[in-house]
């Protein structure tokens, strides 16, 4: 009965990049069909779903035939409309859900919501023109991000003296939104990421360690070197934030370390994470499989860490030069089918494990 069922089902995915690609393949190993709604005919999961809609986040037909066609819709990645999602709530279910959505896709909601938890995050300020950026010039260094739409460092900028502040009054659109945050001086970054079903059961990836190169995720260490007391905690505001939103998917956390040992919360997705890539080769479950669990109504699966890991990004023409890995013998390499090799666009990744 079950390979019956799993035929049938066909499991939507709002997106097509890699971690869409990636979902597609999680669910096939269930025996699943997928259907990726993406506004780009070359995006990387185009070529390994079952069914493919091409058309822009708005096209209301397209939208409607695209969730009359599958069981449910799962996101992979959080800058879609909300009033895309109302759309589709018409027809069909979709995690991790509305809330989760809204709150995660503009930087200043996403801050808030951590202070009515009361959730530490690193200080910060809404800027809506250039005059209230230039009465903010004390206490350098400051660090000005677009509340929407920024990531892997774009719309982010560095402020350190009055002359940054001078340099951005011509640079910026005063259109939109930004928030202002203090540059945290931190010991490290570290991500969770945290799996809740159907059920609201929840469970936790070992915490990984980041490390940035220019605003990019250059690579993550999992386990991260940190204490038991340090990880019980993340834990326990993870769990927080995924049941205050309903969640019923997978999240990331990402958290600052501070130099006195306090944990902020820097920024949340409701969706799979390039800081958890190394689940897939590592762990005895990927955090792609837990989310097919998590929204399919399976049980979730009792995560074990298998082997030490670093997942190193491949950006840009860096893919020229990758292939070396494939006679690394505890080298996994993935690449992800991206057409152009942009300068900073994420192509690919590898995971090594330490046997």
């Amino acid at each position: 009965m079950y390979l019956d069922r799993a035929k049938q089902f066909i499991i939507g995915i709002m997106g097509g990049g890699q971690l869409g690609k990636m979902i597609a393949g999680a669910a096939a190993k269930f025996g699943m069909k997928t259907h990726v709604f993406t506004n780009n005919k070359d995006s990387p999961a185009s070529h390994t779903t079952s069914n493919l809609t091409i058309a822009d986040f708005t096209d209301e037909d397209a939208l409607i035939s695209f969730a009359k066609s599958v069981d449910l819709v799962t996101l992979e990645f959080e800058n879609i409309p909300c009033s895309t999602i109302d759309i589709l709530l018409q027809h069909t279910n979709v995690y991790p859900g509305k809330k989760s959505l809204y709150i995660a896709q503009n930087r200043l909601r996403e801050k808030g919501f951590m202070q009515e938890l009361e959730i530490q995050v690193p200080k910060y300020w809404s800027i809506s023109n250039y005059t209230e950026l230039q009465e903010k010039n004390s206490n350098f260094p400051f660090i000005l991000k677009t509340t929407e739409m920024g990531y892997d460092g774009k719309g982010q900028y560095i402020i350190s003296t009055d002359s940054d502040i001078q340099n951005l009054h011509n640079s910026l659109d005063w259109e939109k939104e930004y928030i202002l945050e203090e540059l945290v001086d931190i010991q490290k970054e570290i991500s969770l990421i945290v799996a809740r079903d159907k059920g609201k059961n929840t469970s936790f990836f070992p915490i990984a360690e980041n490390f940035h190169v220019n605003g990019i995720l250059d690579r993550s260490v999992v386990p991260a070197k940190i204490d038991s007391y340090l990880t019980k905690q993340a834990q326990e505001i993870a769990k927080k934030i995924v049941s205050e939103l309903e969640l019923i998917g997978i999240l990331a956390v990402e958290f600052f370390i501070t130099k006195d040992g306090s944990l902020l919360v820097n920024e949340i997705a409701p969706r799979p994470h390039n800081s958890g890539h190394w689940s897939l080769d590592a762990c005895n479950v990927s955090q792609f499989e837990q989310l097919i669990r998590a929204i399919c109504g399976f049980p979730l699966q009792e995560i074990k860490l298998r082997f030490p890991c670093t997942t190193k990004n491949i950006l840009g023409t860096d893919i020229n030069d990758c292939f070396h890995y494939l006679s690394n013998p505890n080298a996994s390499l993935t690449i992800y089918g991206k057409e152009q090799a942009k300068e900073r666009r994420k192509m690919g990744h590898v995971n090594i494990i330490n046997t």
